[in-house]
């Protein structure tokens, strides 16, 4: 692992490096961001060769993280702060930070440039222009919003109510909720499928994955995996679900087909966050209480091997170089 990278100054030249060496540009692998709530800072993985580059000193707190579809902005969330950090990856200049008031929790990036974030106290999803931070609308939604998640070809954004055990569905052109749907106990973590046809939610309480169509909202079925899921990716063919289980210390991996699990792997201490690299080889998960991320294979599941991360790592997101 390398030393911190202390200055705003040293990162943008350490990863300038990486990102634009003429040898390296068409070998430049993803790389993975990883927010670490108790340490107020995020750190950065070449998912090449699994080291780490960097650790960034951010705003106090941070909590969830989301990349833009261009890759060209990273947002993330400070729920005792009411804060949002907006991070250039590719220059890493020093992050702007923009009071939101409440407690942003979940955040989404659209490709037109908003970013909804879940207000996890006052119930509402608050739509920012992703560029200036500027407030656009504020939508109320059910009780303790968590997740969201983009449907961008139906044009819906979907809101994990918590404590309401519901999704609510709102359209992205009205920015007014056109449904609310029944979920199971707990929902938290959201996915929408990447041809945008399925969103798969899944339940804390319940110990289970529900499955709906993300245009007609028909409820396709239910899979039961471990205790406590609490985050979702999906295979960049949409034919694999993994599921990290915060309480039983486990990855299920579904078949989206049959809705069936497949496998399962043991990782680290209360999973939480998971996603998938874009070329669908490798799965990584961060484990919040034993402060490492486990790195699995993404066809079936097994760990690979793991990663430090230090105590507090909560959310992660994987944005491709160049």
């Amino acid at each position: 692992m390398v030393a911190t990278v202390k200055t705003f100054a040293e990162r943008a030249v350490l990863l300038g490096a990486l990102l634009v060496a003429p040898q390296a540009v068409e070998a430049a692998a993803p790389l993975l961001y990883v927010t670490n709530q108790s340490e107020g800072s995020v750190l950065v993985i070449d998912t090449g060769s699994d080291a780490e580059l960097a650790t960034l000193q951010v705003a106090p707190g941070p909590a969830m993280i989301a990349v833009s579809p261009s890759g060209r902005r990273l947002y993330i969330t400070h729920p005792e702060r009411g804060q949002i950090s907006i991070l250039d990856p590719q220059s890493l200049g020093r992050p702007r930070v923009v009071d939101v008031s409440g407690e942003p929790f979940g955040i989404a990036a659209a490709p037109d440039g908003r970013l909804f974030v879940s207000d996890w106290n006052r119930n509402v999803l608050v739509v920012l222009d992703g560029e200036t931070g500027e407030r656009l609308a504020e939508i109320k939604v059910g009780r303790a919003p968590a997740q969201v998640a983009i449907a961008p070809y139906a044009k819906r954004v979907f809101v994990a109510n918590r404590e309401g055990n519901s999704i609510s569905v709102v359209d992205m052109d009205r920015l007014m909720v056109i449904a609310t749907v029944k979920a199971g106990r707990a929902p938290f973590a959201l996915a929408v499928s990447p041809a945008g046809d399925r969103l798969y939610v899944a339940n804390v309480q319940g110990g289970d994955v529900s499955v709906r169509s993300a245009t007609s909202l028909e409820r396709y079925g239910t899979v039961r995996v471990g205790a406590m899921p609490y985050g979702l990716a999906i295979s960049p063919g949409g034919e694999r679900v993994f599921v990290a289980n915060q309480q039983s210390g486990m990855v299920n991996v579904v078949d989206a087909a049959s809705l069936t699990p497949t496998h399962r792997a043991k990782v680290g201490s209360y999973p939480e966050s998971i996603v998938m690299l874009p070329d669908g080889s490798k799965v990584y998960v961060v484990n919040w209480m034993s402060g490492d991320i486990s790195v699995l294979d993404g066809e079936t599941g097994r760990e690979l091997k793991r990663l430090e991360a230090g105590d507090g790592a909560r959310g992660l997101v994987v944005v491709p170089s160049g």
